[in-house]
């Protein structure tokens, strides 16, 4: 039946009803009653109620505790069968519960004491079930004892820093809770964080309850929770970057020279004591021998280690002298020769030759043989008669030729 029949059929029964009571009063408290059922069905079809288990359990705190007690043991948690609309379930979360034991009037035992849980905040909703619906409550006379700080550095100094004293301000505190827990305290510890320091500073740190074996002891409180503590930071060495230095013994081959010296890391961070640091301006590597070299030489060298210093950074170096070709020039004169000629044609050069002046790598000259450089003259298209033409040289690779004397040269061009 659809929601406006419903309501018609509420409507009609009411009039119904009304014109009844005129004549039967009793008939009042019956109409009164189907309205309320009527509405009820109508709401629930509409909405309908979950009933399940909410899907996290419930921590139970303990209330109405005395003074003189406290509770030795910690209090486990409940699941709770909830009732409530089909609207308002998504609504709920573990905030809107309150899971307690009331303590009130109980004595220093363990005890099963019944757990209510109340939901807050969510209308139609209510608990069903709770389970377990008791619990067991260990409760003990509260007492107090004291016990030292000590505390403990977290984190690591800059290099050429050491950690001094860590001082509290007070060398014990009071811890206070149910007596067995209070047994098991052994000392009241701080992490001191000294990630970074370079001056001595001071700080507040929280301080935690540990036993014997290191682990924190829950359920008793100290007094007071945190303290100021100072940090004593001592510089006991400096470091400097400092560059690394390198000599060239000994001569290329013949031909050859050095272009250029690297040393890679250039620089180098050492460390050590004010008074031997200051005094380091450069770090020498050992010399590294070119006698002979045509090539590029590359060397991994150890770094020398300093008396009273170390190294930061690295303790090898690599060293790279760049051998290159040295640059030299000559004089040679080479005999014009005729290219794109006609077979049936012959020529002759005045001058028979040219002066070349060369340069380039001086092995490369050095090694020159004959035929190596051609002084061409180019005589494509022509035809038997005299004329002057530019002269061109073609040389290896690598040498040039700036200059050319005469560039051009009278060419006589006669049949064969």
């Amino acid at each position: 039946m659809r929601r406006d029949e419903l309501v018609e059929l509420g409507r009609d029964t009411w009039r119904r009803v009304a014109g009844s009571v005129r004549h039967t009063p009793g008939l009042l408290l019956i109409s009164f009653m189907l309205a309320v059922a009527l509405w009820v069905f109508v709401t629930d079809t509409e909405n309908p109620t979950i009933v399940d288990t909410f899907p996290q359990p419930i921590q139970v705190e303990a209330v109405n505790v005395r003074d003189s007690l406290g509770v030795a043991n910690v209090l486990p948690t409940v699941n709770v069968r909830v009732s409530a609309p089909t609207d308002q379930w998504d609504d709920l979360t573990a905030a809107n519960f309150r899971a307690e034991v009331n303590l009130s009037g109980l004595e220093a035992r363990a005890q099963e004491v019944p757990v209510l849980v109340e939901i807050e905040g969510v209308r139609g909703a209510r608990v069903v079930e709770t389970d377990p619906r008791t619990i067991t409550v260990n409760l003990e006379d509260v007492v107090s004892k004291t016990v030292s700080v000590n505390t403990k550095a977290v984190g690591s100094l800059p290099i050429g820093y050491e950690l001094g004293n860590i001082t509290p301000e007070a060398s014990t505190v009071e811890v206070t809770g149910p007596e067995s827990l209070v047994e098991l305290v052994a000392e009241a510890a701080a992490d001191v964080n000294v990630t970074g320091l370079t001056v001595t500073v001071g700080q507040t740190v929280s301080l935690k309850p540990l036993g014997a074996g290191g682990s924190e002891i829950r359920g008793v409180r100290i007094e007071p929770v945190t303290m100021p503590v100072n940090v004593e930071v001592n510089q006991s060495t400096i470091q400097r970057t400092v560059p690394l230095t390198v000599d060239v013994t000994g001569t290329p081959a013949p031909g050859f020279r050095v272009s250029s010296v690297s040393v890679s890391p250039p620089t180098v961070q050492v460390q050590g004591p004010l008074e031997a640091v200051q005094f380091v301006d450069a770090v020498a590597l050992a010399p590294v021998n070119v006698n002979g070299a045509r090539s590029d030489i590359v060397r991994s060298v150890a770094i020398p280690l300093l008396e009273g210093l170390n190294f930061v950074s690295t303790e090898r170096a690599t060293v790279t002298v760049t051998i290159e070709a040295a640059e030299g020039s000559l004089r040679t004169t080479v005999a014009p020769v005729p290219i794109n000629l006609s077979d049936t044609l012959r020529a002759t050069f005045e001058p028979p030759g040219v002066a070349v002046e060369l340069r380039g790598p001086l092995p490369v000259l050095n090694a020159l043989a004959p035929g190596d450089v051609v002084a061409e003259v180019d005589l494509a298209g022509l035809a038997v008669g005299t004329y002057t033409l530019p002269v061109h040289i073609r040389a290896p690779e690598g040498i040039e030729a700036p200059s050319v004397q005469p560039e051009s040269v009278t060419v006589t061009i006669s049949p064969r």
